[in-house]
């Protein structure tokens, strides 16, 4: 019988721990506002100026609703954990769902590169050392240094509990973006002269521009993770009615919230002068020069976004082993990757992907710039996530047909018809997300141009195929 349906799952059953209060919709908002928002994307959307809606908006209605709908019908219809591995074995069979939780691992890992990018050049800027946002040795050494801290904590049982992401939610999102918001306004209420002007003053950037819309993309990275929080809505109160309207809030939240902060980037800084890893930090300095002089927020703004990019990799890193030590223990990888501490920490996939991330945060050592890093790296995640993304949408759309009578707590809207059209415009965005990501920004020279779609072309290739690899080699010693 169907794993979806519970009746003959390797994995325990989900429902809320003992002793601990179900999830009610306060803390369900809040938890989905942190894993599925981020100030990253905020920089390079803000060169577009008003254009940045444009992007945001897109997002919002081509990918994010449509992830959470999906996300919803199968997190509600599930007995058992493993969120994507399960939905997309369940459809396509154990190999396809070991290749879907093989890239949202490992676009994880990729992501904390970028994270912690952008808040090591955010810092620098914060205390007025402009050649720190460039310097590749800093960037690098803040990266691999956070990356091993984390590890260390985690092995000893860190865990990211509902209080540490409501805080960082208010403290490293909501409040810098609500400082970018208040120095904007009264930079202008003070007659001070925007900076959206020419191109950036257009709503809809031009199109016909394979790399604008390339750059645009980097707007996904805002909201990539929706299918986290639907893995825990077996710990949710009446989750049927939460969870739709969690995410309903946390939409208007993040439009509320980021548009206007992103477009308080475009006004205080000129577009040719915002850096895509910094861009925050330079507007508040803007503001601290010419409207409040009040130079101590600036680092105070940049460590509230450390900390909370530590407690949000924190987060992934307590979850994403496990996920791949349960792939272990079903035959996907060596049996060492199963091997759990006393704290239920998986130890050699904590060690091992801070290997791979180290590696990955080297690689600044040979880029040209830590911002062609930053895209390049910021690319690959997009794509990544975007393959298993559609992998997700089709599991959906599959499942609805294969099993059209088992029990859905919620159902996308509009029967079968309503079904297709949201996973239908999630494959199409998804694939068009993929396909546009290989072609390079604009402003990069021709070589580094070239370099960047073949490392990309590469990078994909390995991130599709060797989970594929890995597992057939597991499963022929298991067998031998």
């Amino acid at each position: 019988m169907s794993p979806l349906s519970g009746a003959a799952s390797r994995g325990p059953a989900r429902s809320t721990p003992l002793g601990q209060r179900p999830l009610g919709l306060f803390l369900v908002v809040m938890l989905m506002f942190g894993i599925i928002t981020s100030l990253n994307g905020m920089s390079a959307l803000a060169t577009y100026g008003l254009g940045a809606v444009f992007y945001l908006g897109v997002a919002i209605v081509l990918f994010l609703i449509p992830a959470a709908l999906v996300a919803a019908e199968l997190g509600t219809s599930c007995r058992r954990n493993g969120g994507v591995y399960v939905w997309v074995s369940e459809a396509f069979g154990p190999r396809a769902g070991f290749v879907a939780t093989w890239l949202q691992w490992f676009q994880n890992v990729v992501f904390w590169t970028v994270v912690l990018t952008g808040a090591a050049a955010m810092f620098a800027l914060s205390v007025r050392w402009e050649a720190g946002a460039e310097n590749k040795l800093y960037a690098a050494a803040v990266v691999v240094g956070t990356i091993w801290l984390v590890t260390v904590l985690s092995l000893l049982g860190l865990r990211s509990s509902g209080i540490l992401g409501t805080f960082g939610a208010i403290v490293g999102t909501i409040v810098p973006g609500l400082v970018l918001i208040a120095f904007a306004v009264a930079y202008l209420m003070r007659d001070g002269a925007s900076n959206i002007t020419g191109p950036s003053a257009e709503l809809i950037p031009d199109l016909t521009d394979p790399t604008n819309i390339t750059f645009g993309l980097s707007a996904i990275l805002i909201f990539a993770g929706i299918e986290v929080m639907a893995t825990r809505i077996g710990e949710m109160r009446n989750p049927a009615r939460v969870y739709p309207l969690a995410t309903l809030v946390s939409v208007l939240m993040i439009a509320v919230l980021l548009v206007p902060a992103t477009l308080a980037i475009a006004v205080l800084v000129p577009s040719d002068q915002i850096s895509i890893t910094a861009g925050i930090v330079q507007a508040m300095n803007v503001g601290v020069d010419n409207v409040w002089h009040i130079g101590w927020l600036v680092p105070l703004m940049a460590l509230a976004i450390y900390i909370d990019a530590i407690g949000e990799i924190a987060g992934w890193m307590a979850a994403t082993p496990s996920a791949m030590a349960t792939a272990a223990r079903e035959g996907h990888l060596p049996k060492r990757f199963a091997r759990e501490t006393e704290r239920n920490t998986a130890k050699p996939v904590l060690i091992g992907q801070a290997v791979i991330g180290s590696l990955i945060s080297l690689l600044f050592i040979f880029q040209p710039s830590v911002a062609s890093m930053f895209w390049l790296l910021s690319a690959l995640l997009v794509q990544l996530y975007l393959i298993m993304y559609a992998m997700m949408f089709a599991s959906a759309l599959k499942l609805r047909k294969t099993q059209p009578q088992l029990e859905r707590p919620f159902a996308i809207p509009g029967g079968a018809w309503g079904i297709r059209l949201t996973c239908g415009i999630g494959i199409c965005f998804s694939v068009a997300g993929v396909i546009v990501g290989f072609f390079p920004p604009a402003g990069l020279a021709e070589a580094t141009a070239v370099s960047h779609t073949i490392i990309l072309v590469v990078a994909v290739l390995i991130g599709v195929l060797s989970p594929l690899a890995v597992s057939h080699l597991s499963g022929r010693r298991a067998s031998g």
